[in-house]
C-alpha cells in the first residue's frame, strides 16, 4: 500500500525507509560496518511505501541517495557514518542494452547491459579535492566529476583566481576508482557496435572482468568538461544487477595460477595414492571455489601440460612431473 507525505514531511519519508521498511537491511550492513558500507535499497519495495519517492528514486537519483544516506547517518541505532546507497530492481522500462539508452535519460538511474570489453587498473579518484592557494595558503574543497581536475573560479581566502592550487591528497576525500568499456552483445552490428564508458568505484571494483555479461544499475550522465558538442557519456555504477562471468580474470597472476594448479594437482595425489593421479574436474573446482574462472583455470592447465610440467595419464587424471 503506497503512503504518500506531503512536502513538509518529504525528510520523515526517508527516516521512515531506513528505519521502517529496510530495517533489517541497513542493521545487517551495521554489524559488518566499516568493512561493509553498502546498503541495497529495493526500488519496488521504495515504491510500493511511497511512489513519489520511487518516482524521484529514478528522476533524480543523487538527490534521493543522499538523503537516503543521511537518514541512515542520522539513526542513532546504528553507526554508520558514510554508507553507500545502491538502489537496484528498477523498473523494465528504464533498462537498455548498450546504446539504446537516449538523451531523455541523462540525469537518471538506468540498467545498462552488455560485455565487459575493456577495463583499466584501479586508481585513487578525489571525490572531493582539497586544493591549496599557492598565494595564501586557503584549501578550497571541490567536489569533482571525472576526468580534468575543477579547480575553484577563486580562492575562498584571498579571493584571488590566479592558481595554481595544489593538490593535498592527506586532506582530499579519495576512493578506489575503475574505468571499464561496456559493449553491447548480441547484436548484428559487428563492424561498430556501440560502447558506454562505465565507472565503477568502492567495493564494485573488483566485482567484474573483461568477458563479462553484466547488468549494471547507474547514473547515467555527460562529463562535465567537453570537447565538442557530441557530448561524451557515462554511466557511474550504482549497482550490480546482474553477472554472468566471462573468461578471463587477473586476481592471479599466470605464475601464481600455475603454481595453484601445480600444487592442487600434487596435493590430490598425495591425498590418495591409489587413484594413480589427480582428477581433471576436481582440480578445476578447487580453482572455481576459490574465486579463479573455470576457462582461464582451463587455459592455464592446458599451458602446464603443454611444457610438460603435468601430464594427462588417461581417464581425466592429472600427474605432476
Amino acid at each position: 500500500m503506497s503512503v504518500t507525505f506531503d512536502e513538509e514531511n518529504i525528510e520523515q519519508t526517508y527516516h521512515t525507509l531506513v528505519r521502517d521498511v529496510f530495517e533489517g537491511t541497513v542493521r545487517k550492513v551495521n554489524s559488518h560496518y566499516p568493512d561493509e558500507k553498502s546498503v541495497r535499497f529495493d526500488w519496488e519495495r521504495i515504491n510500493d511505501f511511497d511512489e513519489k519517492t520511487g518516482r524521484q528514486s529514478i528522476r533524480n537519483p543523487k538527490t534521493v541517495r543522499g538523503k537516503l544516506e543521511a537518514a541512515i547517518s542520522a539513526w542513532d541505532d546504528v553507526d554508520i557514518p558514510r554508507s553507500i546507497v545502491r538502489v537496484h530492481n528498477i523498473p523494465e522500462k528504464h533498462h537498455f542494452r548498450v546504446g539504446k539508452q537516449r538523451t531523455t535519460h541523462l540525469g537518471q538511474l538506468v540498467t545498462i547491459e552488455g560485455e565487459v570489453v575493456e577495463m583499466e587498473g584501479v586508481k585513487p579518484f578525489a571525490r572531493e579535492a582539497a586544493l591549496g592557494c599557492h598565494q595564501c595558503g586557503t584549501l578550497n574543497y571541490v567536489p569533482q566529476s571525472y576526468g580534468k581536475m575543477i579547480e575553484p573560479a577563486e580562492c575562498m581566502g584571498c579571493e584571488k583566481s590566479s592558481g595554481p592550487f595544489l593538490f593535498k591528497r592527506e586532506r582530499s576525500d579519495l576512493i578506489d576508482y575503475r574505468k571499464i568499456i561496456l559493449q553491447r552483445s548480441d547484436t548484428n552490428l559487428d563492424d561498430d557496435p556501440p560502447t558506454l564508458i562505465v565507472y565503477l568505484t568502492q567495493d564494485l571494483v573488483d566485482r567484474v572482468g573483461p568477458g563479462d555479461h553484466v547488468s549494471l544499475v547507474g547514473y547515467y550522465d555527460t562529463g562535465r568538461i567537453q570537447k565538442k558538442s557530441i557530448l561524451e557519456t557515462f554511466l557511474e555504477t550504482w549497482d550490480i544487477e546482474s553477472h554472468q562471468e566471462g573468461v578471463l580474470a587477473d586476481q592471479l597472476s599466470p605464475d601464481e595460477l600455475a603454481d595453484r594448479i601445480f600444487e592442487e594437482v600434487e596435493q590430490l595425489q598425495n591425498d590418495d595414492p591409489s587413484s594413480f593421479g589427480a582428477d581433471r574436474d576436481t582440480v578445476l573446482d578447487r580453482l572455481v571455489d576459490d574465486g579463479v574462472r573455470r576457462q582461464e583455470a582451463q587455459s592455464a592447465l592446458e599451458g602446464l601440460i603443454d611444457e610438460k610440467e603435468v601430464s594427462e595419464v588417461g581417464g581425466d587424471k592429472l600427474m605432476t612431473t
